[in-house]
């Protein structure tokens, strides 16, 4: 008698062990889906933030106004209400200086996110050429770039230059 209880009770272990492994892998399903998610969100994140710097590192004075723009396109908030202000006397600024930059991000990387933002630090260069004797110089950038979601699309909120 006491073999048919333990006889009997085997498949029961085995259901439940089995039971138990099932939700078990359906929890670890749904945090992978999450971790590629994030993953996903930040490659956005990071190509908005490469996106924004290459275009404010690009600048020519044949095309001053339109680069202008092109920074404010991937602009929001306080950035772009303070780069939207002072856009004219830059573009006045960079016609006058026959100013040519031409930017590229080296390497980015994601600090923090919180919410709707994302703090991201970039490595970028650029040459530049000028009328005060420039050509062809090369500058290092580090920024810190905060990266806003506005309108399904993350753009530039705050940049500072890193020393």
């Amino acid at each position: 008698m006491i073999k048919v209880v333990k006889t009997a009770a085997v498949p029961l272990v085995l259901v439940a062990v089995a039971a138990i492994f099932a939700v078990l892998a359906v929890f670890q399903f749904a945090a992978h889906r999450a971790a590629e998610a994030a993953r996903a969100e930040d490659a956005v994140i990071l190509g908005a933030a490469n996106s924004g710097v290459n275009a404010m590192l690009s600048v020519r004075e044949s095309s001053a106004a339109e680069d202008v723009r092109n920074v404010l396109d991937h602009s929001t908030g306080a950035f772009a209400k303070d780069f939207e202000a002072r856009s004219s006397s830059f573009v006045s600024v960079v016609q006058a200086a026959k100013v040519v930059t031409q930017g590229q991000v080296v390497a980015a990387g994601i600090e923090s996110r919180d919410g709707d933002s994302a703090t991201v630090i970039v490595a970028a260069s650029s040459t530049v050429t000028n009328a005060a004797g420039a050509a062809n110089e090369s500058r290092n950038w580090r920024l810190r770039v905060t990266m806003t979601e506005h309108e399904g699309t993350y753009k530039m909120s705050k940049v500072d230059f890193v020393a």
